[in-house]
């Protein structure tokens, strides 16, 4: 800038808060409160150049910058957001009430070296969400949020209703927890240090509106989260990270989220769970109690010895257990390398499995070969499978690798009638004698299937559009000349033909019932196909609905 002139550097002292206060400072003149310690200086007239008369006040080690940090407020990139009524009325807010919008958990200590936190974690839960000002004014319950890095947990951290806990993101901010449950809920009347039992919950105190995101929590046969008469509470974006792998103990205390409540009436409910990641864990999710209307989408569960598991201890009559888990949904999730059951419902009615990826489930732990239990079951019938997809139903269906003498163990066990998530492709030759062209399971109860296909000819000039219905009884013999009996199964084909009349009746289906293990029960039905058209080369398509 341009300088006027050099004379002398003028200064006042004495009291702001006594006598007439600050006076006008001269243009350039400083003045320094004492008692205040505070410096101003003068800011010149408007003829001069200066905006406005009067004192501008400089900064000194004695100022609160937070205090002074009054003038905050919100400006988009584009600078165009008006915030208050008019444009020349922005919305003013200090810097400290905008910091305090949010709480971190540094500003309870925390240092993300992985040290023991489970105390100081508590603390700030404690602080922030059971203190007298906190549980009841809904404006208290601010986040607390958690930076990156690794947190140790030696005992386990209690979670009262309203708590928020925002990590970084999985794998970013990471919980590594020794104790008999890494975080477990309890109600309203818990105090800090003493946390309420199960037994004081009620519909209006028990633990609600709890949201958990962006964490890893990483545990050591013990349960990640023991949800206990939790409600209206959403997970999102959560690593559970366990150490189970086969061979290890069979025990749904080794679950990674456990589910349970008090009654009927006071249970885990309309709890929502996405992008949740469970691995190595003996059950994913267990529960034995009446939870109901929960909901997991977008999950992913691996390394498991079973999946979903509901009521499968449940103790029915008593307290909280009156039907067993109802109404839970699982869709749009991934399964893969589960041992047993994927989603087993063995008490509990109206549950559904909708539009899931089954990978490698059921078999053991082994190949598809190794099949020993179904991939989805429900036990009391009352359950839905709907636009599930298994990979079971292409490996054992027509894999020329496990076609013959490999028992097919069906997909789904429990009341269905559902479509089965896929449509299969099988390259279609000359077959002058009936051949297995693909199978189904055929175990347990009576059984029918609905099989919409396609057969296009690219060697002749025919095209067969048709429906095979399916029904079979291994469970029922009928009497063949009166001398030997078979299994009971029928089939019909009921097509429409398009193409050269020579070769409509050249293709022809059938079905033939085996016990491919050769445990005196049948396991499997195979759809055999005669094809008498010569050198035929053609594509075949087809689509399976189960009635169970």
């Amino acid at each position: 800038m341009a300088v006027v002139s050099i004379s002398r550097i003028q200064l006042r002292r004495g009291k702001k808060n006594q006598g007439s206060g600050l006076p006008q400072l001269a243009s350039g003149e400083l003045g320094w409160a004492i008692d205040t310690q505070e410096l101003y200086i003068g800011n010149g007239s408007v003829s001069e150049g200066a905006p406005y008369v009067g004192n501008t006040r400089i900064l000194s080690e004695s100022d609160d910058l937070f205090a002074l940090a009054t003038n905050y407020t919100y400006t988009s990139a584009a600078g165009n957001v008006q915030t208050g009524s008019s444009p020349s009325l922005p919305v003013l807010r200090s810097l400290q009430v905008r910091l305090d919008d949010r709480v971190s958990l540094r500003a309870f200590g925390a240092t993300s070296n992985n040290t023991d936190h489970a105390a100081l974690l508590q603390r700030a839960i404690d602080q922030l969400y059971l203190n007298t000002g906190a549980s009841t004014n809904p404006a208290a319950r601010v986040e607390l949020i958690i930076e990156p890095g690794e947190y140790t947990l030696s005992e386990t951290v209690y979670l009262p209703p309203y708590v928020t806990l925002r990590g970084a993101g999985a794998d970013k901010t990471i919980f590594n927890a020794s104790a008999n449950a890494a975080f477990q809920t309890v109600n309203s009347t818990s105090t800090t240090g003493d946390y309420a039992t199960d037994a004081t919950s009620s519909t209006l105190n028990q633990a609600r509106n709890i949201l958990i995101s962006g964490i890893t929590i990483n545990t050591q046969g013990a349960p990640a989260l023991v949800l206990q008469s939790c409600k209206d509470s959403t997970f999102n974006d959560v690593i559970l990270q366990g150490t189970w792998n086969i061979g290890d103990a069979v025990t749904t205390s080794n679950s990674a989220i456990v589910m349970g409540g008090l009654s009927t009436a006071v249970n885990s409910v309309y709890n929502y769970f996405k992008q949740v990641k469970i691995y190595n864990y003996c059950y994913a999710v267990s529960s034995d109690q009446d939870i109901r209307n929960n909901t997991f989408e977008q999950c992913e569960y691996k390394f498991l010895h079973s999946g979903v598991a509901f009521g499968l201890n449940t103790s029915l009559g008593v307290s909280g257990q009156l039907s067993g888990p109802l109404y839970n949904t699982v869709r749009n999730s991934v399964f893969d390398d589960i041992a047993t059951v994927g989603f087993d419902v063995v008490n509990g009615v109206n549950n559904l499995s909708e539009s899931n990826r089954y990978y490698n489930v059921g078999n053991d732990g082994g190949s598809p070969e190794n099949n020993k239990f179904p991939v989805v079951r429900f036990v009391k019938k009352a359950g839905t499978s709907h636009n599930d997809w298994f990979q079971r139903s292409t490996e054992l269906g027509y894999n020329q690798e496990f076609l013959i003498n490999i028992p097919y163990t069906t997909e789904i066990e429990g009341s269905q009638i559902t479509q089965l998530n896929e449509t299969h492709y099988i390259a279609l030759g000359e077959y002058p004698v009936s051949t297995r062209l693909f199978k189904l399971p055929a175990s347990g109860d009576a059984r029918g299937y609905v099989i919409d296909y396609l057969y296009r000819s690219m060697q002749v000039d025919a095209v067969r559009s048709g429906v095979i219905t399916l029904v079979v009884d291994p469970n029922s013999t009928v009497d063949v000349n009166g001398d030997s009996t078979v299994e009971n199964h029928s089939l019909s084909d009921e097509y429409d033909y398009f193409g050269d009349p020579f070769f409509g009746q050249n293709l022809e289906f059938k079905a033939e019932i085996y016990d491919e293990d050769n445990d005196s029960s049948v396991d499997s039905v195979a759809i055999m196909v005669l094809n008498l058209t010569s050198n035929d080369i053609a594509d075949f398509t087809y689509t399976v609905r189960y009635k169970t």
